[in-house]
């Protein structure tokens, strides 16, 4: 996966109209403390990745951990600034996946955000665990991608 296919698809699917929504129940508030917002059983993370064609795409993935950890549903949302889409706000929702151990270079842990069925716009998206406060985009071989934007999604 290079950073061009990421951000074609991401671009891609903003500008389809959200093919796939989740729902906003409005209860969260920006201002709420991450020990609020992040516990043991539903984790969230959020930071500015790169888009090809703007200036960055500001994402919030809240991964909701089933009850053995190795998996479970994630509701990804995504809004681009600059460029044709800017401003515009994805919601989607998938099932999410651990990677670890041998499978990953140097023994590490990645989170792979499969898209719902019937998704055919958007490709899995890999996340690396640099620790337990950050994630970093990778491609689908677990390399980090070649850009010089900031490809990292922090704990919040």
């Amino acid at each position: 996966m290079t950073l061009t296919r990421f951000s074609a698809l991401a671009l891609t699917a903003t500008l389809l109209g959200f093919l796939v929504t989740g729902c906003d129940t409005g209860d969260e508030n920006p201002a709420t403390s991450s020990s609020q917002r992040s516990s043991g059983t539903n984790q969230i993370y959020g930071g500015s990745l790169p888009c090809d064609h703007c200036d960055g795409i500001d994402t919030e993935v809240a991964l909701n951990f089933s009850t053995d950890s190795a998996g479970g549903v994630y509701t990804l949302t995504e809004t681009p600034h600059g460029g044709p889409a800017d401003g515009q706000t994805q919601k989607r929702k998938g099932n999410w996946k651990v990677i670890s151990g041998n499978a990953v270079p140097g023994g590490g842990t990645v989170y792979v955000l499969h898209p719902a069925r019937g998704d055919e716009a958007h490709a899995p998206i890999y996340l690396l665990m640099e620790s337990n406060a950050t994630l970093q985009l990778v491609d689908e071989h677990f390399k980090p991608l070649e850009t010089s934007h900031n490809d990292e999604l922090h704990r919040l």
